[in-house]
C-alpha cells in the first residue's frame, strides 16, 4: 500500500460526510490481475446522466459535475460535462470530452482556444492514466476556469497506483498532480475522480451516478444555489456548440450606493463586428439568462461580451449547422 493513499484514506475515513464505501488494498491475487489487465480500462466514464458530487468543507457546499448530452463533432462522439459551482449562483464551466479507446487518452474539444492558436475545433489531451508510475504527460485539463485554474498547457505527474475496493468492486486507483496548479487528484477506474486537493481540506466525492449505478447520496444542485450574486460574471453559453439557439447566463453584483447598473450584452463575429445586441439597459443586481438565436448566420466562431461601466468579459461560442 502506498504511503500517500494510506494518509488520504485515513483523512477521508475520519470525515463524517464521506458516504461512499471505499477500501485501499495491499494487493490482489495474481489471477485477478491477469484477467483485469487483459481488459480495456476506463478512467473517465462518459455516459449521459453520469454525475459526481464533491463536498467542499471550507464553504460548506457541494460542487457537482454532470454529463448532460452527447454529440458527434468532427466525426467523434463527445460528451458535454457541466461543472456546477455556487459562487456566484448558477456559475458553471463546460467541457466537451471523449475517450480514445485505443490509446487510453481522454481529450477535450478546444472550443475556448486554450492553446491560443485560433483553432476552436481541435482536441487537446486531458488524462493519460495508462502512463507509468512517476512519469509525466501534457494536459489542458481545467483550462476553462482561469484564473482559478491555470489556463493552457500544463504538466501532469503520475504519482501513485493502488488497488481499491469501492462499493464492492475491485479496481485500480491512480493519483497524480497537475504540477503548475499544485492540484492533486485521485481517479478510480470505472468511477472517475474520487477526490481533489489544492489546499487543505480535500474535496471528496460523497455521491455519484455512474452508468446508471448510484454511489452515496446526491444533493440537488438547486438546493445548493446561493440567492445573491457576489461578482460580475458571464457564464458559458449552453449548449455550445449550438444550432440555432443558445442560452447565456450572467450575474450583476450589488454595488454600494447604486441600485442599477448599465449593462450591455453583445454578440460579435470573428471580425469584431456587432451582429446582435441582447441586452442594453439599466439592471438591478441579480442573475439573468437570455437566449441568442443564430438563425440565418453561417457556421463558425462568434463572441459574446458582457459590458458594464467598469468590467468587460468576452467568451467564444461555436455555431455548427
Amino acid at each position: 500500500m502506498k504511503i500517500l493513499n494510506i494518509i488520504l484514506f485515513l483523512i477521508l475515513s475520519s470525515l463524517c460526510f464521506a458516504q461512499i464505501q471505499i477500501e485501499y488494498l495491499n494487493d490482489v491475487p495474481e489471477e485477478f490481475k491477469e484477467k483485469y489487465f487483459s481488459q480495456k480500462r476506463d478512467y473517465n466514464p462518459l455516459q449521459v446522466g453520469n454525475t459526481w458530487q464533491y463536498y467542499y468543507e471550507d464553504n460548506n457546499e457541494y460542487w457537482t459535475t454532470k454529463i448532460v448530452k452527447d454529440s458527434l463533432i468532427n466525426g467523434n462522439q463527445y460528451f458535454k460535462k457541466i461543472y456546477y459551482e455556487t459562487d456566484p449562483p448558477t456559475r458553471n464551466f463546460i467541457s466537451w470530452e471523449r475517450n480514445d479507446t485505443i490509446s487510453g487518452v481522454s481529450f477535450m474539444l478546444d472550443f475556448q482556444d486554450a492553446n491560443q492558436n485560433g483553432n476552436f475545433l481541435e482536441e487537446l489531451p486531458l488524462d493519460s492514466l495508462e502512463n507509468q508510475y512517476w512519469s509525466y504527460y501534457t494536459t489542458y485539463k481545467y483550462s476553462f476556469n482561469a484564473p482559478f485554474f491555470w489556463s493552457g498547457e500544463k504538466t501532469t505527474h503520475v504519482k501513485d497506483t493502488s488497488w481499491v475496493r469501492i462499493e464492492g468492486d475491485t479496481v485500480i486507483s491512480r493519483s497524480f498532480e497537475i504540477v503548475e496548479q499544485f492540484w492533486m487528484e485521485e481517479i478510480i477506474e470505472k468511477f472517475g475522480i474520487f477526490w481533489n486537493w489544492s489546499e487543505s481540506p480535500a474535496r471528496y466525492c460523497t455521491g455519484a451516478i455512474i452508468n446508471g449505478r448510484q454511489y452515496g447520496t446526491i444533493v440537488s444542485v438547486d438546493e445548493n444555489v446561493k440567492t445573491k450574486p457576489t461578482g460580475f460574471f458571464l457564464g458559458n453559453n449552453y449548449p455550445n456548440p449550438y444550432n440555432p439557439t443558445t442560452t447565456i447566463t450572467y450575474s450583476i453584483p450589488q454595488t454600494p450606493n447604486q441600485s442599477l447598473a448599465k449593462i450591455r450584452l453583445l454578440v460579435y463575429d470573428i471580425l469584431g463586428r456587432v451582429i446582435a445586441t441582447l441586452v442594453d439597459e439599466m439592471k438591478p443586481s441579480g442573475t439573468y439568462s437570455v437566449t441568442f438565436n443564430a438563425q440565418g448566420l453561417a457556421s463558425g466562431v462568434y463572441y459574446y461580451a458582457l459590458i458594464s461601466e467598469s468590467n468587460v468579459i468576452t467568451k467564444p461560442m461555436i455555431l455548427i449547422k
